[in-house]
Protein backbone atom coordinates (compact mmCIF):
# COMPACT_ATOMS: atom_id res chain seq x y z
CA UNK A 1 0.00 0.00 0.00
CA UNK A 2 1.44 3.50 -0.68
CA UNK A 3 1.73 6.13 1.92
CA UNK A 4 -1.44 8.03 -0.11
CA UNK A 5 -3.17 5.32 0.43
CA UNK A 6 -3.49 4.83 3.75
CA UNK A 7 -6.55 6.23 5.49
CA UNK A 8 -6.28 9.73 7.06
CA UNK A 9 -7.02 8.75 10.43
CA UNK A 10 -3.87 6.34 10.70
CA UNK A 11 -1.76 9.03 9.54
CA UNK A 12 -2.81 12.05 11.38
CA UNK A 13 -5.47 12.02 14.27
CA UNK A 14 -7.24 15.16 15.15
CA UNK A 15 -6.35 16.56 18.60
CA UNK A 16 -8.71 19.26 19.63
CA UNK A 17 -7.61 21.25 22.96
CA UNK A 18 -9.78 24.48 23.98
CA UNK A 19 -8.44 27.87 25.51
CA UNK A 20 -8.90 26.61 29.29
CA UNK A 21 -7.76 23.09 28.74
CA UNK A 22 -4.15 25.13 27.52
CA UNK A 23 -4.46 27.44 30.45
CA UNK A 24 -4.55 24.73 32.92
CA UNK A 25 -1.48 22.56 30.99
CA UNK A 26 0.39 25.69 31.54
CA UNK A 27 -0.12 26.03 34.71
CA UNK A 28 0.50 22.86 35.57
CA UNK A 29 3.60 22.80 33.85
CA UNK A 30 4.95 25.96 35.96
CA UNK A 31 4.32 24.53 39.03
CA UNK A 32 6.08 21.59 38.36
CA UNK A 33 9.07 23.42 37.67
CA UNK A 34 8.77 25.20 40.87
CA UNK A 35 8.60 22.38 42.63
CA UNK A 36 11.47 20.88 40.97
CA UNK A 37 13.80 24.23 42.02
CA UNK A 38 12.37 24.22 45.45
CA UNK A 39 13.55 20.64 46.11
CA UNK A 40 16.81 21.08 44.70
CA UNK A 41 17.39 24.21 46.64
CA UNK A 42 16.54 22.16 49.62
CA UNK A 43 19.39 19.76 48.37
CA UNK A 44 22.03 22.75 48.77
CA UNK A 45 23.05 22.21 52.29
CA UNK A 46 23.86 18.38 51.50
CA UNK A 47 26.01 18.85 48.92
CA UNK A 48 28.55 21.58 50.35
CA UNK A 49 31.00 18.46 50.90
CA UNK A 50 33.16 17.09 48.14
CA UNK A 51 34.24 13.51 47.80
CA UNK A 52 37.02 13.69 45.40
CA UNK A 53 39.96 15.40 44.27
CA UNK A 54 41.44 16.88 41.20
CA UNK A 55 44.48 16.69 39.03
CA UNK A 56 46.31 19.12 36.97
CA UNK A 57 49.59 20.43 35.43
CA UNK A 58 51.81 21.39 32.56
CA UNK A 59 53.07 19.33 29.69
CA UNK A 60 56.43 20.99 28.51
CA UNK A 61 59.42 19.52 26.48
CA UNK A 62 63.15 19.34 27.32
CA UNK A 63 63.89 23.51 26.85
CA UNK A 64 60.72 24.18 29.04
CA UNK A 65 58.24 24.97 25.91
CA UNK A 66 54.69 24.25 26.23
CA UNK A 67 53.31 21.02 24.62
CA UNK A 68 49.86 21.48 23.15
CA UNK A 69 47.89 18.19 21.96
CA UNK A 70 49.40 15.99 24.18
CA UNK A 71 47.29 12.97 25.21
CA UNK A 72 47.25 12.58 29.03
CA UNK A 73 45.84 9.45 31.03
CA UNK A 74 45.15 8.60 34.31
CA UNK A 75 44.73 4.73 35.60
CA UNK A 76 43.63 4.39 39.17
CA UNK A 77 46.31 1.80 40.49
CA UNK A 78 43.37 -0.16 42.51
CA UNK A 79 40.04 -0.54 39.99
CA UNK A 80 41.91 -0.32 36.73
CA UNK A 81 39.67 2.96 35.85
CA UNK A 82 40.91 5.05 32.87
CA UNK A 83 40.74 9.02 32.33
CA UNK A 84 42.05 10.62 29.39
CA UNK A 85 42.54 14.63 28.80
CA UNK A 86 44.43 16.48 26.15
CA UNK A 87 46.99 19.55 26.74
CA UNK A 88 44.98 22.64 25.73
CA UNK A 89 47.00 25.54 23.72
CA UNK A 90 49.27 26.65 27.45
CA UNK A 91 50.20 22.69 27.62
CA UNK A 92 47.86 22.66 30.50
CA UNK A 93 45.86 19.27 31.42
CA UNK A 94 43.12 18.66 33.90
CA UNK A 95 40.82 16.48 35.53
CA UNK A 96 38.65 18.04 37.81
CA UNK A 97 36.87 14.99 39.28
CA UNK A 98 38.79 12.05 40.68
CA UNK A 99 38.17 9.61 43.12
CA UNK A 100 41.24 9.73 46.14
CA UNK A 101 43.89 7.15 45.37
CA UNK A 102 47.08 6.43 43.91
CA UNK A 103 47.69 6.64 39.77
CA UNK A 104 49.75 6.08 37.36
CA UNK A 105 49.30 9.28 34.87
CA UNK A 106 51.03 8.97 30.93
CA UNK A 107 51.79 11.33 28.62
CA UNK A 108 52.42 11.01 24.74
CA UNK A 109 52.86 12.74 21.70
CA UNK A 110 54.21 11.76 18.31
CA UNK A 111 57.83 12.37 18.18
CA UNK A 112 58.49 12.39 22.01
CA UNK A 113 59.03 9.83 24.40
CA UNK A 114 56.11 8.37 26.67
CA UNK A 115 56.18 9.91 30.00
CA UNK A 116 54.56 8.01 32.91
CA UNK A 117 54.40 8.94 36.51
CA UNK A 118 53.05 7.85 39.66
CA UNK A 119 50.79 10.80 41.34
CA UNK A 120 48.72 10.95 44.36
CA UNK A 121 45.43 12.70 45.03
CA UNK A 122 43.36 13.19 48.28
CA UNK A 123 39.92 13.96 49.23
CA UNK A 124 39.39 17.84 48.79
CA UNK A 125 42.69 18.73 47.37
CA UNK A 126 44.06 19.63 44.02
CA UNK A 127 47.16 17.50 42.97
CA UNK A 128 49.92 19.61 40.71
CA UNK A 129 51.88 17.16 38.33
CA UNK A 130 54.33 18.63 35.64
CA UNK A 131 55.25 16.14 32.88
CA UNK A 132 58.59 16.90 30.99
CA UNK A 133 58.85 14.85 27.29
CA UNK A 134 62.12 13.70 26.02
CA UNK A 135 62.66 13.50 22.12
CA UNK A 136 62.35 10.30 21.06
CA UNK A 137 60.46 7.10 20.28
CA UNK A 138 57.29 6.94 21.85
CA UNK A 139 57.88 3.00 22.84
CA UNK A 140 60.96 4.21 24.87
CA UNK A 141 59.02 4.91 28.13
CA UNK A 142 60.32 7.32 31.22
CA UNK A 143 59.25 6.30 34.38
CA UNK A 144 59.34 9.48 36.71
CA UNK A 145 60.22 8.67 39.94
CA UNK A 146 58.72 11.19 42.79
CA UNK A 147 56.15 12.13 45.42
CA UNK A 148 53.89 14.87 45.28
CA UNK A 149 54.46 18.58 46.31
CA UNK A 150 53.88 19.21 50.22
CA UNK A 151 52.87 22.89 49.10
CA UNK A 152 49.96 23.51 47.11
CA UNK A 153 49.95 26.76 45.41
CA UNK A 154 46.80 26.31 43.63
CA UNK A 155 44.78 26.22 47.14
CA UNK A 156 45.06 29.09 49.91
CA UNK A 157 42.55 26.90 52.72
CA UNK A 158 44.60 25.41 55.06
CA UNK A 159 43.95 21.66 55.18
CA UNK A 160 45.67 18.61 56.38
CA UNK A 161 44.56 14.94 55.34
CA UNK A 162 45.16 11.77 57.13
CA UNK A 163 45.18 9.07 54.78
CA UNK A 164 44.82 5.26 54.91
CA UNK A 165 48.72 4.77 55.70
CA UNK A 166 48.47 6.67 58.94
CA UNK A 167 45.19 5.51 59.95
CA UNK A 168 46.15 1.72 60.08
CA UNK A 169 49.76 2.22 61.69
CA UNK A 170 49.11 4.12 64.62
CA UNK A 171 47.87 3.18 68.02
CA UNK A 172 44.23 4.47 68.65
CA UNK A 173 42.62 3.81 71.64
CA UNK A 174 38.94 3.26 71.39
CA UNK A 175 39.07 3.30 67.31
CA UNK A 176 37.40 6.24 66.72
CA UNK A 177 38.90 7.69 63.76
CA UNK A 178 37.94 10.95 64.62
CA UNK A 179 40.88 11.21 66.92
CA UNK A 180 43.53 11.80 64.91
CA UNK A 181 42.07 15.01 64.33
CA UNK A 182 44.36 15.89 66.84
CA UNK A 183 47.34 15.56 64.96
CA UNK A 184 46.37 18.58 62.76
CA UNK A 185 46.97 22.01 63.33
CA UNK A 186 44.62 24.38 64.93
CA UNK A 187 43.18 21.55 66.91
CA UNK A 188 43.84 20.19 70.76
CA UNK A 189 41.71 18.53 73.31
CA UNK A 190 39.07 20.92 75.25
CA UNK A 191 40.05 20.96 78.80
CA UNK A 192 36.44 20.92 79.89
CA UNK A 193 35.07 17.73 77.83
CA UNK A 194 37.54 15.90 76.71
CA UNK A 195 36.40 16.40 73.14
CA UNK A 196 38.41 17.81 70.16
CA UNK A 197 38.62 21.55 69.87
CA UNK A 198 39.17 23.47 66.23
CA UNK A 199 40.08 26.99 66.11
CA UNK A 200 39.84 27.22 70.02
CA UNK A 201 36.25 26.42 69.85
CA UNK A 202 34.65 24.44 72.51
CA UNK A 203 34.93 20.87 72.33
CA UNK A 204 31.33 19.89 72.35
CA UNK A 205 28.75 20.33 75.45
CA UNK A 206 25.12 18.21 74.46
CA UNK A 207 23.70 22.20 74.10
CA UNK A 208 21.32 21.50 71.55
CA UNK A 209 23.68 21.97 69.00
CA UNK A 210 26.57 20.93 69.77
CA UNK A 211 30.56 21.51 69.60
CA UNK A 212 30.59 25.01 70.78
CA UNK A 213 27.31 25.97 69.03
CA UNK A 214 28.05 24.36 65.49
CA UNK A 215 31.80 25.21 64.92
CA UNK A 216 32.28 21.68 63.29
CA UNK A 217 30.94 20.47 60.57
CA UNK A 218 30.99 16.69 60.09
CA UNK A 219 30.67 14.95 56.68
CA UNK A 220 30.94 11.48 55.65
CA UNK A 221 30.66 10.45 51.75
CA UNK A 222 29.31 13.90 50.72
CA UNK A 223 26.49 13.07 53.54
CA UNK A 224 25.85 15.59 56.46
CA UNK A 225 26.80 13.69 59.65
CA UNK A 226 26.73 16.54 62.42
CA UNK A 227 24.63 15.67 65.73
CA UNK A 228 23.98 16.06 69.09
CA UNK A 229 25.20 12.45 70.57
CA UNK A 230 27.01 12.58 74.08
CA UNK A 231 28.39 9.04 75.15
CA UNK A 232 32.05 7.75 75.20
CA UNK A 233 30.95 4.64 74.00
CA UNK A 234 29.91 6.18 70.67
CA UNK A 235 32.83 8.74 70.27
CA UNK A 236 31.95 11.75 72.43
CA UNK A 237 32.84 14.20 68.76
CA UNK A 238 29.64 15.39 67.98
CA UNK A 239 29.85 12.19 65.34
CA UNK A 240 28.84 9.03 66.66
CA UNK A 241 30.30 5.85 66.13
CA UNK A 242 28.85 4.58 63.07
CA UNK A 243 32.27 4.02 60.93
CA UNK A 244 34.81 1.82 62.12
CA UNK A 245 38.25 2.21 61.48
CA UNK A 246 38.59 0.31 59.35
CA UNK A 247 35.85 1.21 56.51
CA UNK A 248 37.68 5.03 56.76
CA UNK A 249 39.85 5.49 53.38
CA UNK A 250 40.84 8.98 54.60
CA UNK A 251 39.37 12.33 56.16
CA UNK A 252 40.64 15.93 55.63
CA UNK A 253 40.27 18.42 58.33
CA UNK A 254 39.79 22.42 57.43
CA UNK A 255 40.52 24.93 59.41
CA UNK A 256 38.89 28.67 58.61
CA UNK A 257 39.49 30.29 56.32
CA UNK A 258 38.93 27.07 53.99
CA UNK A 259 37.29 26.94 50.41
CA UNK A 260 33.46 28.53 50.44
CA UNK A 261 32.37 24.90 49.27
CA UNK A 262 32.11 23.42 52.43
CA UNK A 263 30.01 25.80 54.70
CA UNK A 264 29.65 25.53 58.27
CA UNK A 265 31.26 26.51 61.32
CA UNK A 266 35.04 27.10 62.01
CA UNK A 267 36.20 23.85 60.98
CA UNK A 268 35.19 21.26 58.44
CA UNK A 269 35.67 17.11 59.02
CA UNK A 270 35.23 15.34 55.65
CA UNK A 271 35.86 11.48 55.31
CA UNK A 272 35.53 9.15 53.02
CA UNK A 273 34.73 5.51 53.36
CA UNK A 274 37.36 3.00 51.37
CA UNK A 275 36.64 1.01 48.45
CA UNK A 276 36.81 -2.44 47.04
CA UNK A 277 39.76 -2.89 44.31
CA UNK A 278 40.59 -5.42 41.55
CA UNK A 279 42.58 -7.38 44.11
CA UNK A 280 40.25 -9.42 47.11
CA UNK A 281 41.47 -8.12 50.20
CA UNK A 282 40.43 -8.24 53.81
CA UNK A 283 41.42 -8.16 57.70
CA UNK A 284 39.86 -8.92 61.03
CA UNK A 285 40.71 -8.02 64.78
CA UNK A 286 39.70 -8.76 68.40
CA UNK A 287 40.42 -6.61 71.15
CA UNK A 288 40.18 -7.42 74.96
CA UNK A 289 40.36 -5.24 77.94
CA UNK A 290 39.34 -7.56 81.15
CA UNK A 291 40.16 -6.57 84.86
CA UNK A 292 41.66 -10.29 85.22
CA UNK A 293 44.44 -9.02 84.30
CA UNK A 294 44.41 -5.23 86.01
CA UNK A 295 45.69 -4.91 89.55
CA UNK A 296 43.39 -4.14 92.39
CA UNK A 297 43.02 0.06 93.12
CA UNK A 298 45.46 0.94 96.31
CA UNK A 299 42.43 2.29 97.86
CA UNK A 300 39.87 -0.64 97.28
CA UNK A 301 42.70 -3.31 99.00
CA UNK A 302 43.25 -1.19 101.29
CA UNK A 303 39.67 -0.98 102.34
CA UNK A 304 39.16 -4.60 101.32
CA UNK A 305 36.28 -4.11 98.40
CA UNK A 306 37.01 -6.25 95.45
CA UNK A 307 38.61 -5.51 92.16
CA UNK A 308 35.73 -3.62 90.57
CA UNK A 309 34.84 -5.44 87.27
CA UNK A 310 35.94 -4.42 83.67
CA UNK A 311 35.58 -6.08 80.50
CA UNK A 312 35.62 -4.20 76.79
CA UNK A 313 35.78 -6.17 74.12
CA UNK A 314 36.38 -4.69 70.45
CA UNK A 315 35.67 -7.06 67.29
CA UNK A 316 34.99 -6.87 63.43
CA UNK A 317 36.26 -7.90 59.88
CA UNK A 318 35.96 -5.94 56.79
CA UNK A 319 36.52 -7.60 53.06
CA UNK A 320 36.38 -6.17 49.61
CA UNK A 321 36.81 -7.31 45.96
CA UNK A 322 35.74 -7.14 42.56
CA UNK A 323 32.66 -7.75 41.17
CA UNK A 324 33.12 -7.57 37.40
CA UNK A 325 37.27 -6.33 36.92
CA UNK A 326 37.58 -2.49 36.09
CA UNK A 327 34.03 -1.88 36.46
CA UNK A 328 32.20 -3.18 39.60
CA UNK A 329 33.27 -3.74 43.51
CA UNK A 330 32.47 -4.43 46.61
CA UNK A 331 33.48 -3.20 50.19
CA UNK A 332 31.67 -4.57 53.63
CA UNK A 333 32.67 -3.69 57.01
CA UNK A 334 31.14 -4.51 60.61
CA UNK A 335 32.77 -3.85 63.69
CA UNK A 336 31.24 -4.23 67.67
CA UNK A 337 31.66 -3.19 70.73
CA UNK A 338 30.72 -4.94 73.83
CA UNK A 339 31.23 -3.64 77.50
CA UNK A 340 30.82 -5.21 81.09
CA UNK A 341 31.23 -2.04 83.48
CA UNK A 342 29.10 -2.83 86.69
CA UNK A 343 28.60 0.15 88.99
CA UNK A 344 29.15 -0.25 92.19
CA UNK A 345 26.15 0.82 94.86
CA UNK A 346 27.29 1.86 98.47
CA UNK A 347 24.56 0.02 100.74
Amino acid sequence: MKLDECPPTVLFTPIIRSRSSVTALCAVRRILIVLVVVASCALLPAQNAVLTGSLGGRVTDQSGAIVPGASVVLRNLATGVQQSAETNHAGLYRFPVVMPGTYSITASLKGFRDVQALVRVLVGNTTSQDIRLQVGAGADAVKVIGTTPLLRPEESSASTVIDRSLIEDLPLNGRKYTNFMVLTPNTSYDGDTGLVSVAGQQGGEDSGYANGNGSTYFSVDGSNATNNYFSDIVGRNRIPYLFGEDSIQEFQVAVSPYTAIYGGGAGFVNAITRSGGNALHGSAFYYNRNSAFEANDALDKAAGNPKPEDDLQQFGAAVGGPVLGNRLWFFADYEQQLRNNPIPVIN
